[in-house]
């Protein structure tokens, strides 16, 4: 980095003055993370625009404890000032003091806080900027959890015995074992506790439609899954604009990708079967898929490996698949691009797109 690059960046770019983190604890902001040192005393220099930042312990023996962080959209010359909290290892913001007086005690004086704080890393600033296109100070306000911490997993209350599930309590009144096994194959949450998580820890992502209504009939049930166009028209309802979905799509993956939360992945995988799995809207929201195509584009590379393996197994993989498909159907720009470089970057092939699926070919049955 030259000289006017540096001063430049130091003149116009954010801060973040943290204290009392104890030393070997990894830190991390967006893309890159270190070992921290005795004198580190934050960071200078961050390019205004939402970055994700998190701490985790280390042990002993090497061993890492789960990230804890949270989302902010620094602005230009921004003093952020967060502390260490012991007894939870993690950020809070600043309790002693005046902390607007500490602001303008720190930007009188922050040439002496230089040698201090290490410099944002610009390398990894595109990668980054890639994953972040559309989220705004609203999406970050809007969307982090009302407690300010973002964990790997939201806090959960537990869940007393009266209310653990049995299986399939809420599924078809039909006796047949054969169709009690059907009818949980369509409502896997039955076998699951209901956790709720505490109140203000979990990010506060939307509701996502489920693909068909408990009432649905059967009839009902087959066309969902063959396009889910209803539930897209739901979960577009949910938003003013087709912006701010691609906003919450890319914010919950930046999470996965930053602070390695399970909860931002899940939510991410939720939306990505409903926009995949329609041929019906493509046709009615056309603009969308060009740019979800981009946008889950930069995503799919940051993906854990077990999910890169383009098998019949992988979900994601057989849902990117059908994405292709409908949007080659459609006639959506830039789907062979989209394409391509899935095929350079993930070895993913989508040559046999359009074949039939064996398990969905007619069952030719021999009455005897």
């Amino acid at each position: 980095m030259d000289q006017k690059t540096a001063l430049h960046r130091f003149q116009h770019g954010a801060f973040l003055i943290i204290a009392g983190v104890p030393p070997k604890t990894e830190f991390g902001i967006d893309c890159s993370k270190f070992v921290i040192a005795e004198k580190f005393r934050g960071v200078k220099m961050i390019p205004p625009g939402p970055h994700f930042v998190y701490c985790a312990s280390v042990g002993p023996f090497g061993d890492t404890a789960p990230r804890v962080g949270f989302m902010h959209y620094f602005r230009e010359r921004e003093i952020v000032i967060r502390e260490w909290d012991a007894e939870t290892e993690e950020l809070r913001i600043r309790t002693k003091g005046d902390p607007e007086v500490e602001k303008q005690f720190i930007q009188e004086n922050i040439r002496e806080f230089d040698e201090l704080l290490a410099p944002y890393d610009y390398d990894s600033l595109p990668k980054w900027h890639n994953l972040t296109t559309y989220v705004t100070a609203e999406t970050v306000l809007n969307l982090s959890p009302s407690c300010g911490i973002i964990r790997t997993c939201a806090d959960l209350l537990s869940c007393s015995n009266d209310e653990r599930p049995r299986g399939g309590g809420t599924c078809s009144q039909s006796t047949s074992p054969k169709s009690h096994k059907i009818d949980l194959l369509f409502d896997e949450d039955n076998l699951l506790p209901q956790l709720k998580p505490i109140p203000g820890t979990a990010p506060n992502f939307t509701k996502i439609p489920p693909r068909y209504c408990k009432e649905a009939s059967p009839a009902e049930i087959t066309s969902s899954f063959m396009d889910s166009i209803v539930a897209l028209d739901k979960l577009m309802g949910s938003f003013s604009t087709q912006e701010s979905l691609l906003a919450e799509i890319q914010f919950s993956f930046a999470l996965f990708v930053a602070g390695c939360s399970t909860d931002g992945l899940a939510h991410w995988r939720k939306i990505l079967a409903i926009i995949c799995n329609t041929e019906e809207g493509i046709q009615k929201y056309k603009d969308f898929y060009r740019k979800f195509l981009l946008c889950v584009q930069y995503q799919l590379p940051h993906l854990p490996v077990e999910v890169m393996q383009p098998s019949s197994e992988n979900t994601v993989y057989q849902d990117v698949r059908k994405l292709v498909a409908n949007c080659i159907l459609g006639k959506v720009r830039d789907v062979d691009h989209f394409k391509r470089y899935l095929s350079e970057t993930m070895l993913w092939t989508f040559e046999d797109i359009f074949e039939e699926d064996p398990e969905d070919l007619p069952v030719i049955v021999e009455c005897t």
